[in-house]
């Protein structure tokens, strides 16, 4: 029976039976492997070099980075899932977070702070409202915060993964009285809006609003929602 010649599909040279490394359909001589390959340092199989997802230092198939590593959103380079330091919501290598300034105005997701409870009575009502189709930007962040906080610590405003481009503005809890004629929601809200902000005719926005849990009762339970909701000042809390 006639033996099989093996060939490297690149410079043709002719192989024995147990040598050249197949990489895809191609089967290699050893100096090709060298010359176009690379190995995934993840799962160590040889891929082509020209192919591979690599910062200088790491080198990695594309289905290992996919399911395993992230870039730094500052300086590029690649990180293992287990390595990833977040702020605001996006993905940094340690460096980079460490280089991150700590008075940025828009906080994380998780970021949640001991209430401050403003008004008199027993309802109090916190507002989570998003705003989007502008930029999440920490100046105009800032702006807004000093409208809402010029007298108190009324709002903070976060980080929303489920924002295209812009972050949410939440209050601390607040009697219905003190939102309506202390918080200056009015103001605020114009400004956002002549900033470039929308909240109402978008896909990716809403308005949430917590009541404490004593407002319920001693058995705490559920009143009616529906006379909370329509009590609510919805002409200032609507954004176009």
């Amino acid at each position: 029976m006639e033996e099989e010649v093996r060939i490297c599909t690149h410079c043709g040279e002719i192989l024995a039976e147990y040598e050249g490394t197949t990489v895809d359909d191609d089967l290699l001589c050893d100096d090709c492997v060298d010359e176009l390959c690379t190995t995934c340092d993840h799962c160590r199989d040889t891929i082509w070099t020209e192919e591979c997802v690599t910062d200088g230092h790491t080198y990695l198939c594309r289905e290992c980075f996919n399911n395993h590593y992230r870039r730094c959103e500052r300086c590029d380079n690649i990180i293992h899932d287990d390595n990833i330091c977040w702020h605001n919501d996006l993905h940094y290598c340690c460096s980079c977070y460490d280089d991150i300034d700590d008075d940025d105005e828009i906080e994380d997701y998780s970021y949640k702070p001991d209430p401050v409870f403003y008004g008199d009575g027993k309802r109090y009502l916190g507002v989570e409202l998003k705003f989007d189709c502008c930029s999440k930007d920490d100046d105009n962040a800032s702006t807004l915060k000093e409208i809402a906080n010029a007298r108190h610590e009324h709002i903070y405003i976060k980080s929303d993964g489920s924002i295209d481009d812009g972050f949410e503005v939440v209050s601390h809890p607040m009697s219905l009285d003190y939102h309506m004629n202390k918080m200056d929601w009015e103001t605020l809200l114009k400004k956002a809006i002549n900033t470039g902000y929308r909240s109402h005719q978008t896909s990716t926005c809403g308005l949430h609003i917590h009541v404490n849990r004593n407002a319920f009762g001693d058995n705490r339970r559920c009143h009616n929602m529906v006379e909370i909701s329509k009590s609510l000042p919805k002409k200032i809390f609507h954004l176009p």
